[in-house]
């Protein structure tokens, strides 16, 4: 069994993933406006991808030893677009640096594939964030 921090870790941003899907797939569906368009075709596009990395994090909990705890925060996602887009630009930073973490944790374990995969899943939250600020302006 991996040491607790790391499935603690490994929990918190597999709740915090769950929290992204569920709020990019409320967002996508209630921005109105032509203008708006490519905000939500990208929150839209980007659940699926939030998904991916909720079930790998799951997976490797369960690989470790651990049980994954499902606690997403339920709370309402901002309605005005601008918001919504510097809410999530800020959370997406959070990520980075959540995997970072992670990252250093499977490298004290041992577990290459899972630190390789972490750095990858911070590059894929960093992208997120620079596409939601581009999109901002």
């Amino acid at each position: 069994m991996a040491n607790q921090e790391l499935l603690s870790g490994l929990n918190q941003q597999m709740n915090r993933e769950v929290t992204t899907f569920l709020r990019y797939m409320l967002q996508g569906s209630s921005i109105k406006g032509a203008q708006w368009d490519s905000v939500r075709d990208m929150y839209q596009a980007e659940v699926l991808d939030e998904v991916g990395h909720a079930q790998y994090l799951a997976d490797q909990i369960v690989m470790l030893g651990g049980v994954p705890k499902l606690q997403p925060d339920l709370s309402a996602p901002p309605a005005d677009v601008k918001e919504m887009l510097r809410h999530d630009i800020e959370e997406e930073a959070a990520d980075v640096k959540n995997y970072a973490k992670l990252a250093e944790l499977a490298e004290k374990e041992g577990l290459t594939a899972l630190k390789l995969k972490m750095e990858e899943q911070a590059g894929d939250e960093d992208d997120h964030r620079q596409t939601m600020q581009r999109l901002l302006g």
